[in-house]
């Protein structure tokens, strides 16, 4: 676990140096510096505002893919853990703050770790799917200086069909879970003992609960609107963010292209804040308006920068007014896969309204043989 652990590290450090010697190799610092210095103050004040709105927005629709597993948690308790997983992110490496998200979530509510995992788990198809929509959208409509806009829209199709494949499968699991259980429980009963089969199911059993979002055609419909607001309350604050720089060109619909770019260039491994895939993102859809590299670089670093700072000093107040230590965080994808390996849960989870019914039976009666007690 630490080799592994300390490989991502290594390898993402690697990545963030590649881009980054990429992305600056005709830049001059004294020209990037000197934009920094015109942009508009008021602008990018603007600019951070409505870039840390959307962490909000996500607390909300953490709310609506919980309802029908856990509907009891309160908005503070979501936005803390939101939080304190973007700020891990932001200043550890090897991509824990889903890990601490979904860890510290379960000190703070009592909820399974596997079923917050799960949550998040759909909340990232989800955001994958909507930006795979703005870039095809994007890409179809706007009005690029460069002749690769077939090439751009085949990876925006391509990366879309993949997400949504993936939604399928998800909402498949959710949609048939006694079916689900039972092929698994087959093929793992061929190369697992039957204790760890066992131990499988109960696991496999608390995620699925986890998946109920996509069995609900209304919880769905919900959980879909509030991913597109998300997505357009970020490329509104990137909008903002390009004409503080004066770049104007691109307009709305190419800062919802930039960010969609930005967005799946970040899902390559990085050193801590996703420095180096985020300013490569930058410049490739930039680069397709034909803005020059000098503000293209100042955007990016502008932008990332100070959009970075209120959610990490929010997650890291929040992590210790929640009296979460640091070590926990630091340590969070071991203790969650701890947590869920061996289902060490101290509560049970709570139970579903009945407007909302389990997701089936037998999924409850295997959490129930899975399952010795509720979380951390």
């Amino acid at each position: 676990m630490l080799k592994a652990h300390r490989f991502k590290t290594l390898f993402g450090l690697v990545i963030t140096v590649a881009l980054l010697a990429w992305v600056l190799r005709d830049v001059s610092a004294s020209a990037v510096l000197a934009e920094l210095r015109d942009a508009d103050v008021w602008l990018l004040a603007a600019m951070v505002v409505v870039a840390t709105v959307p962490f909000l927005l996500r607390a909300f629709r953490w709310h609506v893919l919980l309802l029908p597993g856990f509907p009891g948690s309160s908005l503070t308790s979501r936005f803390s853990a939101v939080c304190i997983g973007f700020m891990a992110n932001n200043v550890l490496p090897a991509r824990l703050g889903e890990f601490a998200r979904a860890y510290s979530f379960s000190r703070i509510e009592p909820i399974p770790i596997s079923q917050s995992l799960a949550s998040l788990v759909v909340e990232r198809v989800f955001d994958a799917v909507i930006l795979g929509a703005f870039f095809v959208f994007t890409v179809s409509y706007g009005d690029f200086a460069t002749g690769n806009t077939a090439l751009l829209k085949g990876v925006g199709v391509t990366a879309g069909v993949v997400f949504g494949l993936a939604l399928l499968v998800l909402w498949a699991m959710a949609r048939w879970p006694r079916r689900t259980l039972n092929l698994v429980e087959q093929l793992a009963g061929r190369y697992l003992s039957p204790s760890l089969t066992e131990r499988a199911i109960g696991i496999l059993a608390s995620f699925i609960r986890g998946l109920g979002a996509l069995h609900n055609p209304w919880v769905f419909s919900r959980a879909l609107l509030w991913s597109v607001a998300v997505w357009l309350c970020i490329a509104a604050s990137v909008w903002i963010g390009l004409l503080a720089f004066g770049i104007r060109e691109p307009g709305f619909v190419g800062a919802m292209f930039v960010q969609s770019v930005i967005g799946f260039a970040v899902a390559i491994p990085s050193s801590p804040g996703f420095f180096g895939p985020f300013e490569a993102g930058a410049m490739v859809a930039l680069g397709a308006y034909g803005v020059d590299s000098v503000r293209i670089v100042s955007f990016a670093t502008g932008y990332h920068i100070l959009t970075f700072i209120p959610v990490t000093v929010l997650g890291i107040w929040y992590l210790y007014r929640r009296g979460i230590r640091w070590s926990e965080v630091e340590h969070s994808e071991e203790l969650v896969e701890e947590a869920v390996e061996h289902d060490e849960l101290t509560q049970p989870a709570a139970a579903p309204t009945t407007a909302t019914p389990p997701v089936d039976a037998s999924v409850d009666a295997s959490v129930e043989r899975g399952t010795s007690s509720g979380t951390l």
